[in-house]
């Protein structure tokens, strides 16, 4: 195995971890498979099963949507964010459908489902927050990068928007273990069980929610440079994309600093992106920035 993809931009140090036996404790309790796996929204969950947009049933979006009216609410406030134009005010979801199209109106609801039912924590605000802000920029390069080499937008992003969806779910287990102890974990010790342990529950999650087969490749190889067999253009996107958003993330500073050092990562060959490909993706940067506030606000 190759290092990981993400190794020029590390994430909490290992040095931060939670004393052995409450490290062994959560490794028991996913091995078992006791830990709380919440629902795919069902609104999600039927998107996502219909596959990529093409042939997708307008109507039915529509009448999804109309069946969960905190939903479209949250749908209708993200299509009136000024990152989707929204000049002149828009009050249904047809005129969203209009305005912004319907792969973008699906990649809305599932983002807008998801961050309500599955990236929440009552007592970890902060590190959630964190961790959807980056799911979502994953998410978003995941489909400029796709766009680049022509693949399917649409699969690449929920690719993208996944790939650590596993990491909520190791959080909910690490406070209920932590509770069951009465020991408390620094913010660098979450995120370093959360490192260590997301990609096993993500995957846990892709095969409980039987989500395509693209996106379970994504969620389980997203650290890796050299990705399966027929699924490798999908692995690869997430992986670069993940590293991309950490970058993004950073300062105007930082980010520069970041850019003249990810130019030069495997993965752009990877994709056979040329330096010109990769300079337009980078001009992407605030663009998406103000596109995953609006998904994240």
């Amino acid at each position: 195995m190759t290092e990981p993809a993400s190794a020029l931009i590390p994430p909490a140090s290992r040095s931060e971890a939670l004393p052995g036996p409450l490290r062994e404790r959560i490794a028991e309790r996913i091995a078992q498979g006791s830990l709380d796996i919440p629902m795919l929204p069902q609104v999600a969950g039927e998107i996502l099963a219909q596959g990529s947009a093409e042939g997708a049933d307008v109507r039915r979006l529509s009448d999804l949507l109309h069946r969960d009216q905190a939903l479209a609410g949250h749908v209708l406030r993200v299509a009136n964010s000024a990152a989707f134009g929204g000049d002149v005010r828009i009050q249904s979801i047809q005129q969203a459908l209009i305005r912004i199209g319907l792969v973008q109106m699906r990649e809305i609801v599932v983002t807008v489902a998801l961050h309500g039912k599955v990236f929440r924590s009552a007592s970890h605000q902060g590190l959630t927050a964190e961790l959807w802000r980056h799911a979502t920029l994953t998410g978003l390069f995941a489909k400029e990068i796709a766009r680049q080499l022509r693949a399917n937008v649409e699969a690449a992003f929920v690719c993208g928007l996944l790939h650590d969806v596993g990491k909520p779910v190791v959080l909910g287990l690490l406070l209920d273990v932590c509770k069951e102890t009465r020991h408390t974990a620094s913010h660098a010790a979450c995120e370093a069980i959360l490192e260590d342990f997301h990609v096993q529950v993500g995957s846990l999650l892709g095969e409980r929610w039987a989500l395509p087969d693209d996106v379970r490749q994504a969620i389980a190889h997203h650290h890796e440079t050299e990705t399966p067999d027929g699924f490798g253009k999908f692995v690869r996107m997430t992986a670069l994309a993940d590293v991309i958003a950490y970058a993004a993330a950073k300062s105007d500073e930082e980010y520069e600093v970041e850019r003249g050092l990810l130019a030069g990562h495997p993965l752009f060959a990877a994709l056979n992106l040329y330096p010109d490909d990769v300079e337009a993706l980078f001009a992407k940067r605030a663009a998406i920035l103000a596109h995953a506030q609006a998904f994240t606000s």
